[in-house]
């Protein structure tokens, strides 16, 4: 486990465009996570089973927006910098997770792993700590809340100076991220199945939370991990408390276009199953009711004999 230098060279175009870091911390599990995909995907094609493009991109989308969050130029300077975790904080809680969830890595894994462990997997997802986890009230509350305790408590300034808080909060995000997701999207099977309406009502609530996150942050007055960052003597880029402000207007303006974002993609979904629902229930009614007799409505009722039988003549001959 390394730690990014606390005084990186100024920050320029170039350097934006070159800088690199590599944790192996971070590293290993990306590419255990894309192997072991990968082996799934191989296993199900070598059964004649046919799994998704779009889920194999997805996946990788995924793990390609954590591994730029945490190697590229922002794990370089995400200690020299307020808007930096901040970017990082976005991009691994509200943008890699829907990848990775949409990638639905758990019917891949009850698809390709032998009964044995299917059965664990499953004993696992109904287990009362998981069921308690994942329902997507629950999933929401440890989305929102665990956001304010990362930036108003000490967490925040250990993760400037510690590397192994450091790095458990960059996987805090991505799992808090991919378990509210995971509830909310029932891309994979969850132990909840809520109404459609509830879990479109929890995405709207995130445009709250990040105004209530970004916005005092970008308003405030004083520092947060305020001797951590006046020990770097930074002589380049905005000042501390400039940094700060912008960092802020990040989280709340980054968070609530990512929440309009999803909701044009729930709204979507949900004309969409309606679509479905009527051409199921229209193929239903065609298989029981197709070479029938139509069904005479119901104001055309013997107390109508004097109404035209515009329906024709019927079966009993009237």
């Amino acid at each position: 486990m390394t730690m990014p230098p606390a005084d990186p060279p100024p920050m320029t175009m170039s350097t934006l465009l070159t800088s690199w870091t590599f944790d192996p911390a971070m590293l290993i599990p990306l590419a255990v996570a894309a192997g072991l995909y990968l082996w799934g995907v191989r296993v199900l094609r070598r059964r004649g089973v046919a799994w998704p493009t779009r889920r194999i991109v997805y996946w990788f989308l995924g793990l390609a927006v954590i591994f730029v969050g945490v190697s590229s130029s922002l794990g370089v300077y995400d200690r020299a910098l307020f808007t930096v975790p901040a970017i990082q904080h976005m991009l691994l809680q509200m943008i890699a997770p829907v990848g990775l969830v949409l990638g639905a890595p758990t019917s891949l894994a009850l698809r390709t792993l032998p009964k044995a462990w299917r059965r664990r997997i499953l004993a696992v997802l109904h287990s009362p700590p998981v069921r308690l986890m994942s329902h997507p009230a629950m999933a929401f509350a440890l989305f929102a809340i665990t956001q304010f305790v990362f930036y108003y408590t000490p967490i925040y300034e250990g993760s400037l100076t510690n590397v192994w808080v450091h790095d458990i909060m960059h996987l805090h995000f991505v799992l808090t991220g991919f378990l509210f997701y995971w509830a909310l999207l029932s891309i994979d099977p969850t132990p909840h199945r809520v109404r459609f309406s509830f879990r479109l009502l929890l995405i709207i609530g995130m445009g709250p939370v990040h105004i209530l996150l970004g916005i005092p942050i970008m308003m405030s007055k004083s520092l947060f991990a305020e001797d951590f960052y006046r020990s770097l003597a930074r002589d380049w880029g905005p000042s501390l408390l400039e940094d700060q402000h912008i960092g802020g207007a990040i989280l709340w303006g980054f968070g609530d276009i990512s929440a309009i974002a999803l909701i044009g993609a729930f709204i979507l979904q949900w004309f969409r199953s309606d679509e479905r629902l009527a051409i199921r229930t229209d193929r239903q009614l065609d298989r029981l009711y197709g070479d029938g007799a139509t069904l005479r409505p119901w104001w055309l009722t013997d107390n109508n004999a004097d109404t035209p039988d515009v329906l024709g003549p019927q079966r009993d001959g009237s």
